[in-house]
């Protein structure tokens, strides 16, 4: 075959293959439905999630390591991110928040979940998983994989370390209240739409 006929058939294969990748990257997830700011009953979904949060996490639980466990649903999750984050972000302007994001949503199954964001029309969603604590220890998230659109693209971090630096290496899943006492999250499991997140309170550090 004379070279210049080789050369063309390079460029339509290297053509038809970045329309392929550009067709995929455009392509949202099957799940990829955000929940609006003003969908009638997110904004009290969403509060009531806060308030649930914060009860199960402060409640007084006895002497020592106290463990239990809390079933959060990715529908009230999503009410959150798209009723009450944003008022989040016009209260504190010191929040961080990606240029080109316009609306964020997280979906579960049995792998784990996914945290997506629409980025200037490109759907840029990163799954996360928990790896389990050892006695004692909180669990750790890590980035498990992102894509866009349909695209898998070999890197992790993605969009959640958009959001929270730290989510670049893995994170432990502890906070410190108030009081002293120190909340944890030492596994998770997942199922489709929820997930179940072992949790353990310990007393004030000494």
């Amino acid at each position: 075959m004379p070279m210049h006929r080789k050369l063309f058939l390079a460029m339509l294969v290297a053509v038809a293959l970045a329309a392929g990748l550009a067709a995929l990257a455009r392509r949202a997830p099957a799940w990829w439905q955000p929940t609006a700011r003003d969908a009638p009953g997110a904004l009290d979904v969403a509060r009531a999630l806060e308030q649930g949060i914060a009860s199960e996490t402060t409640r007084v639980r006895g002497p020592g390591a106290q463990s239990w466990s809390v079933r959060v649903r990715a529908a009230d999750v999503n009410a959150w991110l798209g009723a009450r984050l944003p008022q989040w972000l016009e209260h504190d302007r010191s929040l961080p928040w990606p240029e080109g994001v316009q609306a964020v949503q997280a979906a579960a199954d049995a792998d784990g979940f996914m945290l997506a964001a629409d980025w200037n029309g490109f759907v840029v969603a990163t799954r996360w998983a928990i790896d389990p604590g050892a006695p004692g220890q909180p669990a750790t998230l890590r980035a498990a994989g992102t894509s866009v659109g349909s695209l898998p693209v070999p890197f992790a971090a993605g969009v959640g370390a958009w959001f929270v630096p730290e989510l670049g290496q893995p994170l432990p899943l502890e906070s410190r209240l108030g009081d002293g006492r120190r909340v944890r999250i030492v596994d998770a499991e997942f199922a489709d739409g929820e997930a179940i997140l072992d949790c353990e309170t310990a007393a004030t550090a000494p």
